[in-house]
């Protein structure tokens, strides 16, 4: 008498996590930043180019083409900066407070250095540098304005920089 072979049993598929390049599986228990997760969406990055692209041909219409990269340059840095390294807190009200002291730029990738997230947002800003610097035919005043933009942003994003608030500028304090 044979007895019957049973199947092994397979273990629930993980959820797949895109870090550093790479997809790896995503523990069941770990919760999900659900502020920053959507930039791990397919076509987020599409949508990111095409807004900075949109902006560019509108502006183009008004003024000088080469010109109208300075101001996508600029109109850029402003609003990354706010809203990746200076605001606070995330507006999902699951995370009980979890992200209050950390800004979009900290959340992203949840602190992990070098993610190709991070790389994409540490190029954007230089691209755009690079072609406002080209556009404006590298005339003294639109270059150090340029120049001052694409410092800041991307010093902002170095990872010496994780979790500094310059002269406690931005730093958040409770009343314990």
């Amino acid at each position: 008498m044979t007895t019957p072979i049973s199947s092994p049993k397979t273990p629930p598929p993980l959820k797949l996590d895109r870090v550093s390049g790479g997809v790896y599986p995503r523990s069941p228990n770990v919760s999900v930043n659900k502020n920053v997760e959507w930039i791990n969406s397919r076509g987020a990055w599409t949508f990111y180019i095409a807004l900075i692209l949109l902006n560019w041909m509108v502006l183009s219409t008004v003024m000088n083409p080469g010109l109208a990269w300075t101001y996508v340059h600029l109109i850029h840095g402003v609003l990354t900066y706010y809203l990746l390294h200076w605001h606070k807190g995330s507006p999902i009200e699951m995370d009980q407070g979890k992200y209050d002291k950390l800004t979009f730029w900290e959340q992203l990738d949840d602190g992990v250095q070098n993610t190709t997230n991070r790389k994409f947002f540490t190029a954007v800003p230089v691209v755009l540098f690079l072609l406002a610097t080209h556009g404006s035919d590298y005339r003294r005043q639109p270059l150090g304005v340029n120049l001052a933009v694409v410092l800041v942003l991307v010093i902002a994003k170095f990872s010496g920089m994780h979790k500094v608030r310059l002269f406690g500028i931005g730093e958040v304090k409770y009343n314990a």
